[in-house]
C-alpha cells in the first residue's frame, strides 16, 4: 500500500495561498483520469483528515497493467501539525516510509518548478519538519512545488500565506501533467 499525502492549511482563508498549493492542485485534477478519487474524499472529524482509500490501475512501459492499493490524504490541522495524520495512517496500515509522498509548497524553488525527491531536509518547511522530528522517519518521497521566495526573509510566513500572482496562476495548467507523472512514478515504485 501507498500513501499520498497533500500538506496545506484548513480553511477557505488559506485556499488558494502558496502553502496550500496542493490543495490547488487538486481542484485542476478533478477534471481528468483522477476525478473518481476527489470525488470520494470524506472528512472524518475524529482524526480531522480528509482521506481515500482506492486502488489505482498502472500501465508500464511493456504495456503489462497491475494494482496498486494507494491512500490519499490531506491533513486537515494546520501545516505546523501535519505528522499526526500522516502517523496514525502509516502504523495503522503498516506503511513504510520508502511507500509515503508528501506534497508539499517549496520557496526554494522558483514558481512551478517541481521536484520529485526521496529523503530531503526540511529546509525550513513546517510541516516537512514536523513530520521528520515526530514521526522518526526521513527516507520518505517528497514532491517539492516551488512558490519562490520573498524577497524579504524576514516575510515568509506572510509570504507562504498570500495568493499567487494571477500571472503565476496562469502558468498552473502547464504543470498537472508533470505533477501526475511523479504521483504515477511514486506508485510505480
Amino acid at each position: 500500500m501507498k500513501l499520498v499525502v497533500g500538506l496545506g492549511n484548513p480553511g477557505w482563508q488559506y485556499k488558494n495561498t502558496r502553502h496550500n498549493v496542493w490543495f490547488l492542485m487538486i481542484d485542476k485534477l478533478q477534471n481528468d483520469e483522477w476525478k473518481f478519487l476527489w470525488e470520494l474524499f470524506l472528512y472524518e472529524n475524529k482524526f480531522w483528515w480528509e482521506v481515500v482509500q482506492t486502488t489505482y490501475t498502472l500501465h508500464n512501459t511493456q504495456g503489462d497493467s497491475f494494482q496498486q492499493r494507494v491512500i490519499f490524504l490531506k491533513p486537515m490541522e494546520f501545516m505546523n501539525r501535519s505528522w499526526w495524520a500522516v502517523s496514525q495512517i502509516a502504523h495503522f496500515y503498516k506503511i513504510e516510509a520508502k511507500d509515503i509522498l508528501v506534497i508539499h509548497d517549496d520557496i526554494d524553488l522558483p514558481v512551478w518548478i517541481i521536484k520529485l525527491k526521496l529523503w530531503w531536509w526540511a529546509a525550513g518547511h513546517n510541516g516537512i519538519r514536523d513530520i521528520m522530528d515526530k514521526f522518526w522517519d526521513e527516507e520518505f518521497y517528497r514532491i517539492r512545488i516551488g512558490v519562490d521566495r520573498p524577497a524579504n526573509s524576514d516575510y515568509v510566513a506572510e509570504y507562504v500565506l498570500s495568493p499567487f500572482k494571477r500571472e503565476e496562476r496562469e502558468t498552473i495548467d502547464w504543470k498537472f501533467n508533470e505533477i501526475e507523472n511523479f504521483i504515477k512514478e511514486f506508485l510505480s515504485k
